[in-house]
């Protein structure tokens, strides 16, 4: 089942494209939705961000099935995102870079992923819980370091 693991390093690696190089435009639209975040939307906060999902996807391919938890919080984390995107095209009443692999590729084999295991009866309900909310908490990383730039940024300006 290594192929599925590997499966969210390629569409993440994939959504990353689409989102910055081709058509790109993710941090534009970023700053355009969250004016408030505005100053700390760059270059290195995107690497670090993306750089962080592209480790936790390649930790999971060498951990696979042995922690399912874990591993499946990377579909939760992908699944969220995807939903994030959708959400994204809804508030700009058009297309969103990265809407289209978060549509196409994290949402379909997030859920499959969760579907697979629980199926094959290797994955319950605690551990299906422990992967969402892992998933919810990771896609709130950024969220949560914005708000405490902005914080931090308001502080020294008194």
């Amino acid at each position: 089942m290594t192929w599925l693991f590997t499966g969210f390093l390629i569409a993440s690696m994939l959504h990353m494209v689409e989102e910055y190089f081709f058509p790109g435009g993710f941090m534009a639209i970023m700053k355009r939705m969250n004016p408030a975040f505005a100053p700390f939307v760059n270059v290195p906060v995107a690497i670090v961000i993306n750089g962080l999902q592209l480790l936790l996807c390649v930790i999971v391919i060498f951990i696979g099935a042995g922690n399912l938890a874990f591993s499946l919080s990377a579909a939760a984390l992908l699944f969220v995102n995807g939903l994030m995107h959708l959400g994204g095209a809804i508030k700009l009443k058009g297309y969103a870079p990265g809407v289209i692999t978060g549509s196409v590729l994290y949402i379909p084999l997030s859920v499959y992923s969760f579907y697979y295991f629980a199926a094959s009866g290797q994955l319950h309900a605690g551990n299906a819980a422990i992967a969402g909310v892992l998933g919810i908490v990771y896609q709130l990383v950024p969220l949560v370091y914005f708000l405490a730039m902005k914080l931090l940024s308001r502080i020294k300006s008194k």
